[in-house]
């Protein structure tokens, strides 16, 4: 409807200016009393015209045509009301056609990498990482739908310092159990190892698996197998854990096999060759203060060592590489100060402008009985999203991870969606969904009519009240919703729809019978019912939660 409005708009601005601004928008007005959309375009014409934007939206207002919308010229602006007539034609069209309603494939589909998680394979999962866990989801969900092809992939850091020090951390605890202090890893164990419960888990599991063996071992061999059964085990643990989460991944890619294939050192020298790097101090410097970067970056130490942004530059590259025709990564928000030179490198490498989006994720405040929880009850360490997953449940982990944009802070009130009440956004609108399902057996049971098998289309014109044909609106405008979603990489706009649809319908609802002995109007508003049902359905389809037959 937002489509077939801006070409009727295009079409009068065409007719009586022969002029359309390339920056036209409708969008909804601030206050609902003032109409479905509305546009600025008269402001923007002012200065060409010579008019005063009064005059101009009230000869566009004049000139438009009046069968599906109502036009109004409001002190410079032009608002917009969609007609019942259109309403429930959409509507009708909403109810046969079902989920595939709300996305009309892309012309031209495009082959997406979506990279997110990606988080060290050092410890367990915080909250954080599953956070930007649903939104990667979501997004590839929606991408998906509107017929691109989608490649979801998290990225191993597998070859850096931490994963060593993963090693060294669950070997020194291995010679604990065995009553053995090694004084010789102390202080790097002390210093930068990781001190959590779960490594002296993982030292048990290890005792457990190679006996006496890693004590006879060359140190450095032994390091190795720590390492290499550390790593494999924390991965299997994560793996699991967004397993619970709903959340899978097409393609699990290496830090390390950019060094085996020699990649990181490949990169390098196309950049050198481009005239973008340079030797001081013995270490290789990259230029990216020349991209706009506060300074320039180190990708190769004095040492020999290769930096994390020298194989990060080389992972992209090798993105770029297998014909991904748009990247988009979720990150944590402590990478910010990390795109810049990330985005200069792909420049410099001859990467076209836009092809690499990066999108962060704020962390997650866990609050209960109103106070911040920072420790878990069970390890005294911080809480793991699998503990969170196992307390509250995934549904309401995801859909509360996406009610707010991912690059803003979020509280998660762990006793609120306990709680069986409107306050619970999750219970909120899944509730409608299984009072629609309710009504519908409960027909079925009484009238011999099975709402899911009865082509209800031909009685959406019955539906005349002021609530109604604002469900109605509601339902038919996710449309527009999931093209903003794919475009501006905003999933929480759909919980936000959900809420406002779960509102106006749990008001009609609660003021108006469907079973009634007028069987028109009965039929009309199961027709209702049906719309909102397939409306809340497929959104549910793309959050990732369950739609419940019963609650």
């Amino acid at each position: 409807m937002k489509e077939l409005l801006l070409m009727s708009l295009r079409d009068t601005l065409e007719s009586l200016y022969q002029l359309v601004p390339e920056d036209l928008t409708l969008s909804p007005p601030r206050e609902e009393s003032h109409g479905d959309y509305s546009t600025n375009v008269a402001f923007l014409l002012a200065k060409t015209l010579k008019k005063s934007p009064k005059d101009i939206a009230q000869q566009i207002a004049d000139s438009m045509p009046k069968e599906s919308f109502k036009v109004e010229a409001v002190n410079g602006f032009i608002n917009f009301r969609l007609r019942p007539a259109l309403l429930t034609r959409e509507f009708a069209r909403l109810i046969k056609d079902g989920e595939t309603y709300f996305f009309r494939p892309v012309e031209r589909p495009l082959f997406v990498q979506i990279e997110f998680v990606s988080a060290n394979p050092t410890g367990p999962l915080h909250v954080g990482h599953g956070r930007g866990a649903v939104v990667g989801d979501v997004l590839s969900r929606i991408f998906q739908r509107f017929g691109h092809k989608v490649v979801r992939e998290y990225y191993i850091n597998d070859a850096g310092n931490q994963v060593k020090m993963l090693g060294l951390s669950v070997f020194y605890r291995y010679c604990q159990l065995w009553g053995r202090e090694r004084e010789d890893l102390k202080k790097a164990f002390e210093e930068e190892g990781y001190k959590g419960r779960y490594v002296i888990r993982l030292a048990k599991d290890l005792k457990a698996f190679y006996g006496e063996k890693l004590l006879e071992l060359p140190q450095e061999e032994a390091l190795t197998l720590a390492k290499e059964y550390a790593h494999r085990r924390l991965l299997e643990d994560i793996r699991e854990t967004l397993e619970l989460l709903g959340v899978g991944f097409d393609s699990w890619f290496s830090e390390r096999s950019l060094y085996q294939r020699g990649l990181v050192q490949e990169v390098l020298e196309l950049l050198e060759k481009k005239g973008h790097l340079y030797q001081q101090e013995g270490a290789l410097w990259f230029r990216s203060s020349a991209f706009g970067d506060d300074k320039d970056r180190v990708v190769r130490k004095s040492d020999g060592s290769y930096t994390y942004f020298a194989s990060d530059v080389a992972y992209h590259w090798e993105k770029h590489r297998r014909g991904f025709q748009r990247v988009i990564n979720l990150w944590g928000a402590d990478h910010h100060g990390y795109e810049k030179r990330l985005l200069g490198a792909l420049r410099a490498l001859g990467v076209e402008e836009g092809w690499l989006k990066v999108e962060f994720v704020q962390m997650v405040r866990l609050l209960s009985g109103g106070q911040e929880v920072r420790m878990s009850k069970r390890t005294g360490e911080f809480v793991t999203l699998q503990e969170l997953l196992e307390e509250v449940g995934p549904d309401a982990v995801r859909f509360v991870f996406l009610t707010r944009d991912s690059d803003t802070p979020l509280d998660f009130d762990m006793d609120l969606v306990k709680r069986n009440t409107s306050e619970n956004p999750v219970f909120y609108v899944q509730y409608a969904y299984a009072r629609i399902r309710g009504v519908f057996r409960e027909v079925r049971e009484r009238y011999g009519l099975d709402p899911d098998q009865t082509d209800l289309t031909s009685h959406v014109e019955g539906l005349r009240l002021e609530e109604e044909l604002k469900l109605v609106k509601k339902c038919l405008q996710m449309k527009d919703i999931y093209e903003t979603v794919l475009q501006n990489l905003s999933p929480h706009l759909i919980t936000y729809a959900l809420l406002e649809l779960s509102k106006d319908f749990h008001f009609y609802y609660n003021h108006h019978r469907v079973m009634v002995e007028d069987t028109n109007l009965m039929l009309s508003r199961l027709a209702l019912l049906k719309g909102v049902e397939v409306t809340l359905k497929t959104a549910f389809d793309l959050l990732g939660i369950k739609a419940p037959e019963r609650m």
